[in-house]
């Protein structure tokens, strides 16, 4: 009786351990799954028709990945055993017939296979050699609307513009299906909406993102977004044009200025005031009387106290000035203005008589004569 007891327990204690080695195991898996970056990141997919074999799909290759796992219409259609093949043709298709492809790539783990994310899912459609309509080569930007750089500033849009088409040459035939899904690789700089409206995000970071539109069938176009403040620009292009009374603004004084044209752009939108020092030079006072930032207040006290300059917010800019004074009275104005709202920036563009600094900035020059 005590040895069936002895080997009873003998048994119960090799399955509690076969059960630990069961489980700890498919927790490595999936642990080893959440901790290989390599097979989670998104892998380029698309696919076209072939009249002579099929539907031929293409992506981009992930490394570390063991192979690929394709599917159509949510169903396993292939397993593609290695990592350098990046492509394969799906031959039982039928015309005119559409069909939903996705892709995921797969690894080993402790001999056990491993997915990554799936792909995006793409539509293909099975066309014939005279068919009118068929699925998008290439997705383009118009050229009324193509621009070498694109940028946007913060709390800002810009419309973009792309379009699915068909290659070069095959003037009688027209993409199935023109839509487009738009994203962006980066959605804590931009976000993009279905439209193609790319708006800058309200935590003032800046740097480039990358929009793209994607046709249905996968192909897409990658446009490059710079997401800027205009106010604080890395540097002024323009500047050397500006008097040496002034040019301490773009040098020595550069954090200062950008420091107080951004505040009056995005913290304290005042449509109408101006900003001298007082009678006795010690304090800086508004007319009319408005609560100023400590650090904007000292930033201008400093600037106006060393170069003996003026400022004034009107109409959705802010003017810099530094006043000449000749014996007849008059005044010779160089002014610096920089466009606090974009809209006003339109009233500088093409007018005769303001240099382009840089954009949202500009120079000019005015004389006022003593009429008296």
């Amino acid at each position: 009786m005590k040895q069936i007891k002895h080997n009873l327990k003998f048994i119960i204690s090799i399955a509690i351990l076969i059960m630990v080695t069961f489980i700890t195991n498919c927790y490595l898996v999936k642990a080893d799954e959440t901790k290989n970056p390599s097979i989670n990141s998104t892998i380029t997919f698309y696919g076209n028709m072939s009249n002579e074999k099929g539907i031929i799909l293409k992506w981009s290759k992930v490394p570390k990945s063991k192979g690929y796992v394709i599917y159509r219409n949510n169903k396993k259609i292939a397993t593609i055993k290695s990592n350098k093949i990046k492509n394969y043709t799906d031959k039982k298709v039928k015309a005119r017939k559409k069909y939903t492809y996705e892709i995921a790539p797969y690894t080993e783990v402790k001999g056990k296979k491993v997915l990554g994310v799936k792909s995006y899912k793409i539509r293909v459609k099975a066309t014939k050699r005279n068919a009118k309509k068929i699925n998008p080569a290439r997705v383009v930007i118009p050229d009324l609307y193509y621009e070498d750089n694109y940028y946007v500033g913060l709390y800002e849009s810009i419309k973009l513009h792309a379009k699915a088409r068909v290659n070069k040459g095959l003037k009688k035939k027209k993409v199935y299906n023109s839509n487009l899904v738009w994203s962006s690789s980066d959605e804590s700089l931009a976000t993009v909406d279905q439209k193609g409206v790319v708006t800058a995000n309200d935590n003032r970071k800046t740097g480039t993102v990358y929009i793209t539109a994607r046709a249905v069938n996968g192909v897409k176009k990658i446009i490059k977004v710079d997401v800027m403040n205009y106010y604080n620009p890395v540097k002024f292009k323009n500047y050397k044009v500006v008097p040496e009374e002034l040019a301490p603004l773009f040098g020595k004084y550069k954090n200062e200025m950008c420091d107080i044209a951004t505040y009056f752009a995005f913290d304290n939108k005042i449509s109408n005031v101006k900003i001298d020092l007082e009678e006795d030079g010690l304090s800086v006072k508004t007319q009319p009387e408005i609560k100023l930032n400590e650090k904007i207040e000292k930033s201008l006290y400093t600037v106006m106290n060393d170069l003996c300059l003026h400022f004034e917010i009107k109409d959705g800019y802010l003017k810099v000035t530094y006043n000449d004074y000749f014996s007849d009275g008059s005044i010779f104005k160089y002014n610096i203005i920089c466009c606090i709202d974009k809209a006003s920036e339109e009233k500088f563009k093409y007018q005769i008589g303001y240099a382009k600094l840089c954009e949202r900035w500009y120079y000019s020059e005015e004389r006022k004569y003593n009429m008296e």
